[in-house]
């Protein structure tokens, strides 16, 4: 284990959380923009590769990326991914978009504000490597896809197909993928993708069999053509629902792999 990253979440811990380690898992990631310490130092701020996230995903995921340490963590290399995000189906909450097309009524429009602050809390982050085709990566290939449009279920259906070589497979994800082959060696094929789930923590967006379950809808705020409201908005709630739930059972098991990997183990 990177004992650098175990000694960051610990200092984290006991100066910001009054040293209960529980308390990460609802630490808005956010509040850490201007942090020198634990936030982005001398680089854009992003919640998913904050210091304390490179931290997490080094104690909590380094056994399923061998190569993660927090020298080999940011671009280019090992970086954090947002797992369920809002701007596809809502839009950013600075330009509220959504409101002005759509008009949701105030039980949405409170629940969407409160899934603004749940998306950028631990349980919602990952691992994804990073290394790039100009400035075109894997995250950006999952955000920019006609079809996946940065819909976790939609990608990792994908990216199945590449890992295990299936004839419909994105050629251009594979590209990117075969970029990063040594970070995705030991994931290929069946076994492989099902140390991938559970190493990644990502068994809500499988079946029993491992095999990709797509539950969302792959709706657009600015989704042209006629969409029924009543539908569109049924799939709003039925988004943050779901993803909600997982990023909380998520944040739980981080947590309790923390406790076990630091001094804070019971």
């Amino acid at each position: 284990m990177d004992m650098a990253a175990s000694e960051l979440i610990m200092s984290f811990v006991q100066e910001r959380l009054d040293g209960d380690i529980a308390r990460l898992a609802t630490f808005p990631l956010g509040s850490l923009r201007n942090d020198k310490t634990y936030g982005c130092p001398g680089r854009n701020f992003d919640s998913d590769d904050t210091e304390l996230m490179r931290a997490i995903y080094c104690v909590v995921f380094g056994e399923t990326w061998k190569n993660l340490s927090m020298e080999n963590a940011g671009n280019g290399k090992l970086r954090g991914d947002t797992l369920n995000t809002y701007n596809t189906l809502f839009s950013p909450p600075w330009k509220e978009r959504f409101t002005s097309i759509w008009n949701p009524d105030e039980k949405l429009v409170a629940k969407i504000k409160t899934f603004h602050v749940t998306a950028y809390t631990i349980g919602n982050m990952a691992v994804l490597p990073d290394r790039r085709i100009g400035e075109w990566s894997i995250n950006m290939h999952r955000g920019c896809h006609d079809e996946w449009h940065d819909y976790e279920d939609r990608f990792l259906a994908a990216l199945y197909k590449v890992l295990t070589k299936r004839e419909d497979r994105d050629l251009d994800l594979e590209e990117l993928v075969l970029l990063n082959h040594n970070d995705f060696e030991p994931f290929y094929g069946e076994e492989g993708w099902r140390r991938f789930i559970d190493g990644n923590m990502l068994e809500y967006y499988v079946d029993d069999d491992y095999r990709p379950v797509v539950s969302s809808k792959g709706y657009t705020f600015w989704r042209g053509g006629y969409t029924n409201r009543e539908r569109f908005f049924a799939e709003c709630h039925r988004y943050i629902d779901f993803s909600t739930e997982v990023i909380k059972d998520r944040a739980r098991r981080m947590v309790e792999k923390m406790k076990v990997e630091t001094n804070f183990a019971d």
